[in-house]
């Protein structure tokens, strides 16, 4: 138990090394809106700040995160993560259509940086709702991460917010960043190989065939 605790904790610190230098220079917009054109220059200010909840339960403290990661659904939720007392377990629960590319992976790194001092932080999505694009990388920063068979997972493309436009740079840090937090790598090659990172597909799938394909995003389902 102790040496896989300390493999753990080795793989938390590789993921924060990644996180810092995996970001794109340039921010990108990773929210599932229906275009398949480029589109006009994008401002956080143009989007719902997704809202936050938190319950403090017997034994761990809940926080739901429903709708778009903005920065100031960022600084929320670092402001609510970094505010429970120390050791305590988090469980994060989500239902987002994505959101802010640099907003996303900063709360990711506050996940892992949580993990990395010892406390749990579970990430769970539950029945009739989804965790998308950008969702998905800050499902993945929890452990253990818990779904319902029927909620929906969906990664894509992201788009640079100045100008609309796909890249294959922030793209390639994208899915990068989905390996380092554990996809599995034969996963993401059957969603390239399905056109899932070519901008032209939203590449959808339930909880319940993500578990029994081994794709490691969901580790539990919910029963």
């Amino acid at each position: 138990m102790a040496m896989r605790a300390t493999a753990r904790l080795m793989g938390l610190g590789l993921l924060l090394a990644v996180g810092a230098t995996g970001a794109a220079t340039a921010d990108s917009v990773s929210v599932n809106r229906p275009s398949s054109q480029p589109q006009p220059q994008t401002t956080s200010s143009e989007f719902p700040d997704a809202t936050l909840v938190r319950v403090d339960q017997p034994g761990s403290t809940l926080l739901r995160l429903d709708g778009i990661i903005t920065p100031a659904a960022e600084q929320r939720f670092n402001d609510a993560l970094n505010s429970v007392p120390s050791g305590r377990p988090v469980v994060v629960e989500l239902n987002s259509p994505g959101g802010f590319t640099m907003s996303g992976y900063r709360m990711i790194d506050a996940v892992l940086a949580q993990r990395q001092a010892g406390r749990t932080v579970a990430t769970r999505v539950l029945d009739g709702q989804s965790c998308e694009s950008m969702c998905v990388g800050l499902y993945l920063a929890g452990y253990p991460r818990y779904a319902a068979p029927a909620a929906e997972f969906m990664v894509h493309a992201p788009r640079l917010a100045e100008n609309g436009r796909m890249t294959l740079r922030s793209t390639d840090t994208m899915v990068k960043r989905l390996v380092a937090l554990g996809a599995s790598p034969s996963w993401i090659e059957q969603v390239k190989a399905a056109g899932g990172f070519s901008g032209n597909l939203d590449y959808r799938d339930r909880a319940d065939h993500l578990a029994a394909v081994g794709a490691n995003i969901v580790t539990d389902l919910l029963h």
